[in-house]
């Protein structure tokens, strides 16, 4: 990668002032990253050009097969940015805003370079700080309005300002794609800012982040008061009886539940004496409370608890003396509500500090009435893992079923598709076909409408056909090992009964069992 100069770029000029044509020497391609106009608040602090072959500058990213500037830079007073602009000749004329996860502070390079080399301009921002920033909530008050959405929106208006001045035209279409931290930024797009985007891939979005990070910071105190009493090898035993007891209800013994929603487990079937591992009355206990649906103090509940096959995330409080960012619960209590670095975590109460994190900021993604995206033709992907130890995938499901309520059912299907995963872990991982084309730069080994997310939400938008079946890989060592249709919900992949169950092609998709 080469960063220019001004002197790279007036050389550029002339040679192009000279009749060199669009070679993609250096000059010419200095030329083609020179921004024509740049909003008043927006700061450029590097430029770089990057041609054919060239390291795109991520950890195990690859060389770049076309073209592109990657142009970084600073939006107010401190929402760090880049934008990688293809080369005008391979721009596709679409605009794609990539989200970050977790507490943000950093910028989405994997989306970015994937949407670029496919033809976006595509931008991400850190959310207004930086990750390595342990207590950035208390900071500027601003950060806590800009994480919650309005870093994505203003990075949007802007990028659409210099994407049209760089191109001499106006973008005819804007995707935004985002797992976890990243979906809610997706979704709070959609709901709040209905024009900012054309089409929306939301996964695992954590639609009711305050909920689910109280969820996670209420695990977090009961694992430290019962510190000791399950090892990792009993919550495996939980996790993997309960996948095993559901396991063939799709039709199929694969080692993964299809649905665990309708999935029926005991936790007290492993109770001692059985032959092999088994857990005692008390690890019984502390099981079925943590898999449970959660209640405050006062006894209100507030989710449907933990589906059954998902792997327990044990993490304890305080947390250990480790670099980098805070847990997200942590942060969101500890500096967002008590605004005190040392926060003791274990004083967390669930009605008192979960109905204070909405003073804090808005961090709820969950409103279905999306009437004015609709009514402008917008069209909206979700997708969720079913194995999901952090970001359940039931308030997803709520959500999607909302939209049905809401507009209808006819009506939701003209813009709203959900692909559910079976086993798939957080955004991905699981060990299960897990690579479609989603956030995170997990891309499809074949980027066409049948494996492809982002190709088939285009395919949507273009020629009105929707997504019902997309083919999710599973990759090993470079090499596709096995593929799996992913239905839209309610549909459930069923296996045929013949052929290879390895092969996507065996399966059918059928209505789901309620």
């Amino acid at each position: 990668m080469r960063t220019l100069t001004l002197v790279a770029i007036a050389a550029a000029l002339i040679a192009a002032a000279a009749g060199l044509g669009v070679a993609q020497t250096q000059s010419a391609l200095a030329a083609q990253c020179a921004l024509p106009k740049i909003p008043p608040d927006v700061r450029i602090t590097k430029t770089t050009a990057v041609a054919v072959g060239d390291d795109i500058g991520i950890p195990n990213g690859g060389k770049a097969t076309r073209p592109f500037c990657r142009v970084e830079g600073v939006i107010e007073k401190e929402i760090g940015f880049e934008l990688w602009l293809p080369a005008k000749r391979d721009w596709n004329g679409g605009v794609y805003g990539a989200g970050v996860g977790g507490q943000a502070g950093v910028i989405g390079v994997r989306d970015l370079a994937r949407a670029a080399q496919r033809g976006y301009a595509a931008a991400s921002n850190d959310s207004g700080h930086k990750n390595t920033e342990r207590n950035w909530l208390l900071g500027d008050p601003m950060r806590a309005e800009n994480y919650a959405g309005r870093a994505n929106h203003v990075m949007t208006q802007r990028v659409k300002e210099m994407v049209g001045a760089f191109y001499g035209r106006d973008a005819d279409n804007a995707v935004f794609v985002g797992c976890s931290g990243g979906g809610r930024q997706a979704m709070t797009e959609l709901q709040r800012y209905p024009d900012d985007y054309d089409a929306i891939i939301a996964g695992a979005p954590g639609v009711d982040t305050p909920q689910m990070s109280a969820r996670r910071m209420w695990e977090m105190v009961q694992h430290t008061k019962s510190a000791g009493l399950m090892a990792e090898e009993d919550w495996k035993l939980v996790a993997a009886s309960a996948v095993a007891a559901c396991d063939a209800n799709d039709g199929l013994k694969d080692g993964v539940i299809g649905s665990p929603m309708t999935c029926k487990f005991d936790i007290a079937s492993l109770k001692c004496p059985r032959s092999g591992r088994c857990l005692s009355e008390a690890q019984i206990a502390f099981a079925r409370k943590i898999y449970a649906p959660l209640k405050t103090e006062s006894g209100k509940q507030i989710d449907d608890g933990v589906l059954p096959g998902t792997p327990v995330a044990v993490a304890l409080v305080p947390e250990a003396n480790k670099p980098g960012p805070a847990y997200l619960a942590v942060a969101l209590f500890g500096d967002g509500v008590h605004r005190d670095p040392k926060w003791d975590a274990r004083t967390f109460n669930v009605d008192q500090d979960l109905a204070a994190i909405d003073k804090v900021m808005n961090l709820h993604a969950d409103d279905p009435k999306i009437d004015a995206f609709v009514a402008r033709g917008g069209k909206l992907i979700l997708y969720h893992g079913l194995a999901d130890p952090f970001v359940s995938a039931g308030p997803t499901i709520k959500y999607f079923e909302a939209l049905q309520t809401r507009f209808g059912a006819a009506k939701a299907k003209s813009f709203v598709r959900l692909f559910l995963v079976p086993g798939m872990d957080h955004c991905a991982g699981g060990g299960v076909p897990d690579r479609f084309g989603a956030a995170g730069a997990f891309d499809a080994p074949t980027a066409d409408v049948r494996h492809d997310l982002l190709s088939a939400m285009a395919h949507w938008r273009k020629d009105g056909v929707a997504p019902e079946r997309i083919v999710a890989s599973k990759v090993e060592n470079g090499a596709v090992v096995q593929t799996r249709p992913l239905c839209a919900y309610p549909a459930e992949a069923r296996y045929r009964g013949t052929g290879d169950p390895m092969q996507a092609e065996n399966f059918e998709c059928k209505a789901g069992a309620k």
